[in-house]
């Protein structure tokens, strides 16, 4: 006979079960799809599994990858995320510390402006975006790229490690820096920054998330292939197919994703420590 609190524990796992399979049901059916042929990925009688009926094949992959330029967009994509993620930090993190220790004229008011444009709708802004763009001469480069999204990245970075320079790094390993006669910027290079590693490592991947997954202002910004984004390529390449060939976008989707998961993989004991802090 099982015990109120053993049927409790039953239920509540089997309740658990059903839900992550649920959640984990899509990224199974994207995988499943992307190493299918095309016309099994639209029939019925398609088993759950690609093993069977002989149906596994890597074709998608090697045709999104040669047949569709993904090589450039794909290089476009690590190159516009890694220098905008970096841009926002080198920007970031002295923000977020004059914001979390530094007392000065307007300093609430200018925070709050920051989190304020976290919470904007991007899509009511697009039009003067372009503009300012257009008249910098930005549009179709990298460079345009990379900045906008930094300026729209830098935001989060400032909001959260100015968290964790508020709370995570007490203000007497500062003062007793100050006192063996660093200065103040040396005891931020020297003392605060290396112990904030984690948070920056953790700020660095959601950054470095939103550049990579950005629709957009790359969209906005770009109208010359050469300059896409692997996000914008697939949109362009795949939408307007008549026959919609799912296992190469569903290939190009599960291509997408890896640079991402590989990125978390490497950082993964950073952010963990330093999303506590955040």
């Amino acid at each position: 006979m099982l015990t109120s609190s053993r049927r409790s524990k039953f239920l509540v796992y089997g309740l658990l079960a059903i839900v992550i399979a649920v959640a984990l049901l899509p990224y199974y059916w994207v995988i499943r799809t992307s190493l299918l042929p095309n016309l099994a990925t639209a029939s019925l009688n398609s088993p759950w599994t690609p093993f069977e009926g002989g149906l596994l094949t890597f074709e998608p992959y090697i045709t999104m990858w040669n047949n569709y330029d993904f090589p450039l967009y794909f290089r476009n994509s690590i190159i516009v995320s890694l220098a905008s993620t970096a841009l926002a930090l080198v920007f970031g993190i002295p923000g977020a510390y004059a914001f979390a220790r530094l007392d000065f004229p307007g300093r609430q008011i200018l925070f709050y402006t920051v989190v304020f444009t976290i919470m904007f709708p991007w899509i009511v802004i697009t039009v003067p975006v372009y503009g300012v763009f257009y008249e910098l001469n930005l549009l179709n480069t990298m460079y345009g790229i990379i900045i906008a999204l930094a300026i729209f990245i830098q935001p989060v970075v400032i909001w959260l490690l100015q968290g964790f320079f508020r709370q995570g790094i007490p203000e007497n390993i500062e003062e007793a820096a100050l006192i063996d006669g660093t200065t103040e910027l040396g005891a931020f290079l020297r003392v605060v920054l290396p112990l904030s590693m984690p948070a920056v490592a953790a700020t660095a991947l959601f950054a470095f998330l939103s550049a990579w997954n950005n629709f957009l202002w790359v969209f906005i910004l770009t109208s010359d292939q050469q300059y896409r984004t692997a996000t914008v390529a697939i949109y362009y390449v795949l939408a307007s197919d008549v026959l919609r060939e799912w296992n190469i976008l569903m290939a190009a989707v599960v291509l997408l994703v890896l640079p991402p998961v590989l990125f978390y993989g490497i950082s993964n004991r950073y952010v963990g420590e330093g999303l506590g802090g955040v």
